[in-house]
C-alpha cells in the first residue's frame, strides 16, 4: 500500500487497460503542458505580428513596386510567357510624336570641296539639305548697378533707386531663382547638388543661400496660391486625397484639393474633417471626389471605384463566391461608364436607375453569404452606399479619384526620396510650390515663363 499510496491509477477511455503513474510523474505532465501551451500562445501572437505585418505590404492599396519585394513574397514565381506580357511602347492606334524643328538663331550654309571616299574635287551640286542642331551656351552674365541713394527732404526717409519695374537688385537674379525652384521642386535635387550645379556655372552659393532663394520665391506665390483657393471653392467638385507626412520626424498629413485645372496642396497636423472645412469651407455646396474617409462625411461624395474593384480584386482570390462578386462590379462599373463623356443626360439617369437596382441585387445576393472574402467587400459597398453612383447625376464628373491621386504623387515620390520635411515653414514653401506649379501645369501653361514672371 506504501507503494500504491504515491501513485495514480489511470484508465484510458474505451480500454480495460490501467497506466499507474507516479504523482511525481503526473506533475510533470503538467509542467510539460502548461509550456507547451506558452509556446503554442507565443507562436500564436508571432503569427498575427507578422501576418499585421505582412499586411502593410501586400493589401489592394499597395503598388506592385512593393508588394513584389514584401517580406515571404515568393521569389520563384513562375515568369509570364513571353507571348503574354505587355509590349512597350504605344498601343496599336496610338499617333506617333514627332518633335516640331526650332526656329534657328543662325544660319550657315555647308559646303564640301573634297570627296571624302577618294579625296578627289570634281564635285556636282545634287541639292540642299537642312539640318538643326541644338546647342546651349554656358555663359554666367553678372551685372553690377550702382544705386543711388538719397535722404527724402519731406519725411526724412532712405531712398534706394530701383530698376524700371521697380524691383530692388538682389544677390540672384529672377531667372536664376526660377532655375532654383525649379531644381529643388520639379527636378527633386537636394540643396547640395543645386549648390554643385550653380559650381558648374561659376556661380558660388550655399544650401542656406538656396533655401532663402526658395522660401522667397514662394512668399512672391502667395496671391496665385490665394487665387487657385477661390476657384476651387467655386468648383462645382474636387478631388480630394490624402497620405502621410514628416515634419522633423513627427507624423503630419499632407493633403490634396485639386479639379482639371487647379491644384492645391496643404500639409496640416490633422487628418480630420477640419481641414476639409478650412480649405472648402463650411458652406462648400459641391461634391467631393474621394476614397470615402470619414473626414469627408458631411459633404455629398462621389466614391471612388477603383479602391472598391481593387479590393474585390484581391479578396477573388480567396473563394469562388468572392470572385464572382468581383466579376459583377467590375462588368457593372464598365457599362456605367461606358462612353460616359458623350453620354446625354437621359442616358445617365437610365445608368443611374439601373446602377441603384444592381447594388441592390448584389447586397440582397451576397449581403447574408459566409464564402471567404465577400463580407469585406459588401461590408465596402454597404459603408459607400449613398455615393457610388453620384458622378451620373453631374455631367463631366468621374466616377473614381484617380485625379486626386495622381495630384498627390509628385509629393509622394519626394517623400520617399527625402524621408521628411525640416520644419513648418519648409513645409509651407514646398506645398505652395506643389500647388502654383502644378496648376500651371494643369492649365497646360509654361511652368519656367510663368514663374519668372511672377519673380520679376
Amino acid at each position: 500500500m506504501g507503494a500504491r499510496d504515491s501513485s495514480v491509477l489511470l484508465t484510458p477511455q474505451g480500454t480495460d487497460d490501467e497506466i499507474v503513474v507516479s504523482k511525481k510523474g503526473l506533475a510533470e505532465l503538467r509542467r510539460q503542458a502548461e509550456e507547451r501551451a506558452k509556446e503554442i500562445e507565443r507562436l500564436r501572437r508571432e503569427n498575427a505580428e507578422l501576418r499585421r505585418r505582412l499586411s502593410v505590404h501586400e493589401n489592394p492599396n499597395v503598388p506592385p513596386s512593393v508588394r513584389n519585394h514584401a517580406p515571404g513574397y515568393p521569389s520563384d514565381r513562375p515568369l509570364t510567357p513571353s507571348d503574354q506580357r505587355k509590349t512597350p511602347g504605344p498601343k496599336p492606334g496610338h499617333d506617333g510624336v514627332t518633335r516640331e524643328p526650332l526656329v534657328p538663331d543662325q544660319r550657315i550654309r555647308l559646303s564640301a570641296d573634297t570627296c571624302g571616299t577618294c579625296h578627289g574635287h570634281r564635285l556636282k551640286l545634287r541639292g540642299v539639305e537642312t539640318q538643326q542642331e541644338v546647342e546651349i551656351e554656358r555663359r554666367r552674365k553678372v551685372t553690377e548697378y550702382s544705386v543711388e541713394v538719397s535722404d527724402c527732404l519731406d519725411c526724412g526717409a532712405t531712398v534706394r533707386a530701383r530698376l524700371a519695374n521697380g524691383r530692388a537688385p538682389t544677390g540672384y537674379g529672377p531667372e536664376l531663382q526660377a532655375e532654383i525652384v525649379l531644381g529643388k521642386i520639379e527636378e527633386r535635387l537636394p540643396y547640395r547638388k543645386l549648390e554643385e550645379r550653380l559650381e558648374r556655372e561659376g556661380i558660388p552659393s550655399c544650401p542656406a543661400t538656396l533655401q532663402a532663394v526658395v522660401w522667397g520665391a514662394s512668399e512672391k506665390l502667395r496671391g496665385e496660391e490665394a487665387v487657385i483657393l477661390q476657384r476651387l471653392r467655386a468648383s462645382p467638385w474636387v478631388h480630394a486625397d490624402e497620405s502621410s507626412y514628416r515634419i522633423d520626424g513627427r507624423k503630419v498629413w499632407i493633403w490634396v484639393f485639386c479639379t482639371s485645372t487647379d491644384l492645391l496642396v496643404v500639409i496640416r497636423p490633422s487628418r480630420g474633417r477640419g481641414v476639409v472645412e478650412e480649405v472648402l469651407g463650411k458652406d462648400y455646396r459641391g461634391q467631393i471626389v474621394c476614397d470615402g474617409w470619414k473626414g469627408y462625411l458631411g459633404w455629398e461624395l462621389q466614391r471612388c471605384w477603383a479602391h472598391l474593384l481593387r479590393v474585390a480584386k484581391a479578396r477573388a482570390e480567396e473563394g469562388p463566391t468572392a470572385k464572382e462578386l468581383y466579376g459583377s462590379l467590375a462588368e457593372l462599373y464598365e457599362r456605367l461608364t461606358k462612353d460616359l463623356p458623350r453620354a446625354s443626360g437621359r442616358t445617365l439617369a437610365r445608368r443611374r436607375a439601373k446602377g441603384e437596382r444592381v447594388l441592390a441585387g448584389l447586397e440582397a445576393r451576397f449581403g447574408t453569404s459566409w464564402g471567404r472574402g465577400v463580407r469585406p467587400v459588401m461590408t465596402y459597398v454597404r459603408n459607400g452606399r449613398p455615393w457610388w453612383l453620384t458622378f451620373l447625376k453631374h455631367p463631366g464628373m468621374e466616377a473614381t479619384n484617380n485625379r486626386g491621386e495622381r495630384g498627390l504623387r509628385e509629393a509622394i515620390v519626394i517623400r520617399k526620396i527625402i524621408g521628411t520635411l525640416r520644419n513648418w515653414t519648409g513645409a509651407e514653401a514646398f506645398a505652395r510650390m506643389l500647388s502654383v506649379l502644378g496648376t500651371w501645369k494643369l492649365r497646360g501653361e509654361n511652368a519656367t515663363t510663368k514663374l519668372y514672371a511672377a519673380l520679376n
